[in-house]
């Protein structure tokens, strides 16, 4: 029997009083037990070091005011100091942040540059609907953050419209029966293409073969997304009374923001994806409509110590610190079937691949990880050894394995993170 039997009239209260119902998860089902989730929510202009950074180590700090919005989870957060990957290049290098490689030094590796979140998603594979969910609220191409196995960028959902029919929208007949037609007709467009290349395999060199092994991984991969696409074709979608305004996708992002969190948290609950990263870069037409604020996010992050920037710069960043926070106080406020909370089985990151946007520096990231069953409270400060900084990805291996995964490197990590766990 499951350790976790549910009821299957149950139901949740979800975000802004949405009534839920929480289908049967294949995992308690299964007698499993309650499964893991990773969130990774990024902005692009880093967070002010001077405002994020506790002045003291250790589980006595006196919070900074970008972090005030999350006291009340001191005890559920970690924040960390030291990290990053020991690269340089301001704002192109921001979409390495889940990954530690540059594009051009991967093509070598085994899963080139592959992100925290796809090796996740990996892991999962077709146990939820979606492997993983990459969304961009407000942002532009060069912040997405997500990478596949091949060094490819994964699309992001940018419409909240689109994003709440992909989680509870079932499809008509005709469109399923278009969607198995769709998958078919793909299946001989790959068998095709496979085919072909295999008649140039004999009559290639070194460098070509290695293009053609890679190009097979893409094909590869191809595959076994319409495999896991196909295995939920005809399952039934969670319902779910949620609503969003009919004007939700042109929405300034002080009110888009929150809504982006809340089908998130939806998301989660109803074990439709078990992974979610989360990217943000501008704020929008009219500042985003946070109250205050006068000048272009990008400019401001170029604050020159000037007072009244860093005021208004302050505001923006202190609005993702609190959204961020209400993120976390809907996650803990569910219940999960062994009585911890949504927050406690759920690993939420909160950082940016740039540390400070008025030098354009990579390095000592702002970084907070939330929930997720580790030992919270404190602000760990790691020293560089040998003139380099502690690899971010030791954080992300310590993520991955506590996440389930049976590895012992990530991308150039060097161990697990020391003292974390």
């Amino acid at each position: 029997m499951s350790p976790f039997p549910l009821n299957r009239k149950l139901f949740l209260t979800g975000a802004g009083g949405a009534f839920l119902a929480l289908p049967q998860l294949e995992a308690y089902v299964q007698g499993e037990q309650v499964p893991k989730r990773m969130v990774a929510s990024a902005t692009f202009y880093g967070l002010m070091p001077d405002h994020f950074f506790p002045k003291e180590a250790g589980n006595k700090y006196k919070v900074p005011e970008l972090l005030k919005p999350l006291a009340h989870h001191r005890k559920n957060f970690t924040v960390f100091s030291g990290l990053d990957h020991n690269l340089s290049g301001g704002h192109e290098i921001t979409k390495y942040f889940l990954t530690g490689i540059k594009l051009e030094d991967s093509k070598s590796r085994p899963e080139a540059n592959i992100s925290m979140d796809q090796k996740a998603a990996q892991f999962v594979g077709s146990k939820t609907r979606f492997p993983s969910l990459a969304l961009s609220c407000l942002s532009g191409s060069a912040n997405h953050i997500s990478w596949n196995r091949n060094g490819s960028q994964i699309e992001t959902v940018k419409l909240l419209s689109e994003l709440k029919n992909l989680l509870f929208k079932n499809p008509t007949k005709k469109n399923l029966k278009r969607k198995e037609s769709a998958f078919e007709e793909q299946n001989s467009i790959l068998d095709l293409v496979r085919n072909q290349a295999k008649k140039f395999e004999s009559n290639l060199g070194h460098t070509d073969r290695d293009k053609l092994d890679q190009y097979y991984t893409s094909v590869r991969e191809l595959e076994l997304k319409m495999d896991q696409s196909k295995e939920w074709l005809y399952k039934p979608k969670p319902e779910s009374k949620y609503s969003l305004p009919n004007s939700a996708d042109s929405l300034p992002l002080v009110k888009k923001l929150p809504l982006f969190y809340d089908l998130m948290s939806l998301a989660l609950q109803t074990d439709s994806t078990r992974v979610i990263t989360l990217s943000q870069q501008h704020v929008g037409g009219n500042y985003g409509g946070i109250s205050g604020v006068t000048g272009d996010y990008h400019a401001l992050s170029h604050h020159g110590q000037v007072s009244s920037s860093i005021q208004e710069l302050m505001k923006i960043e202190k609005f993702f610190t609190s959204q961020f926070s209400r993120f976390l106080d809907k996650l803990q406020a569910v219940k999960e079937p062994n009585g911890a909370s949504l927050l406690d089985n759920t690993m939420c990151l909160l950082g940016s691949g740039m540390s400070n946007g008025n030098s354009h520096s990579n390095r000592n990231l702002p970084l907070l990880l939330a929930g997720g069953g580790f030992s919270h409270g404190e602000h760990k400060v790691y020293e560089k050894v040998n003139k380099k900084s502690v690899s971010l990805n030791n954080l992300f291996l310590t993520m991955l394995q506590k996440f389930g995964l049976e590895i012992d490197q990530f991308n150039n990590s060097t161990s697990t993170l020391r003292n974390f766990s």
